[in-house]
């Protein structure tokens, strides 16, 4: 089955979605041979007939079929990139976004080895998680970890979903940790009423 993960470019979850037996679909080509390569900036090991190396002509205007004509072009460039990952995804794994305060359990590792990958910075994975979700495809949506314990429970509900794919409902969905679009947990919002009543205590406590 394809599986698409989002943002792409973890390495050891890339590695569990070969393990199971799964195709992970992603906006660059990297297999584990490839990955494997002494030198990937080879010549050799390039593949000149897929993306982004094959765009040219109307397949640079695929991202724009999308979204709007406001929408900024580096946004439309990575859903073109991404047009064969929303076309052929048959399952998909989401992870939310990093904590801007978070501490780094493994220095730099987090961002090249860990995760994710560079591409998974700005709003396109919000356009690309609101696509991915439109098509009903089984989903495993994770908050980001921030800590030891959380990283193994990542790679558990990985593994588990990844073994038991082919099992489950075209709308099967886990997402224990409400992982809103915004790619964050989502938390309930104070009430205007709520807030109103508790700046007018904070005032008469204070004068």
């Amino acid at each position: 089955m394809k599986v698409a993960l989002i943002p792409e470019g973890g390495v050891l979850l890339t590695n569990l979605i070969f393990k199971n037996g799964h195709t992970p679909v992603q906006m660059y080509d990297m297999s584990p041979e490839k990955a494997r390569e002494k030198d990937p900036y080879d010549d050799d090991v390039i593949d000149h007939d897929s993306a982004l190396y094959n765009l040219n002509g109307t397949l640079v205007q695929e991202g724009n079929k999308y979204v709007g004509t406001e929408v900024p072009s580096g946004i439309k460039g990575r859903l073109t990139l991404a047009d064969h990952i929303i076309r052929e995804a048959e399952a998909a794994i989401i992870l939310g976004r990093a904590p801007k305060n978070r501490t780094r359990m493994y220095d730099r590792l987090n961002s090249t080895i860990l995760l994710y990958g560079g591409v998974g910075s700005g709003n396109f994975p919000k356009f690309l998680l609101y696509l991915i979700r439109k098509k009903e495809i089984p989903r495993l949506e994770m908050a980001y970890p921030t800590n030891r314990d959380e990283l193994i429970d990542i790679f558990d509900r990985t593994n588990t979903f990844l073994e038991n794919l082919n099992s489950y409902p075209s709308d099967y969905v886990s997402n224990e940790d409400n992982l809103t679009t915004d790619g964050v947990p989502f938390k309930e919002k104070v009430p205007v009423a709520d807030f109103r009543s508790i700046v007018n205590n904070f005032y008469l406590e204070k004068y």
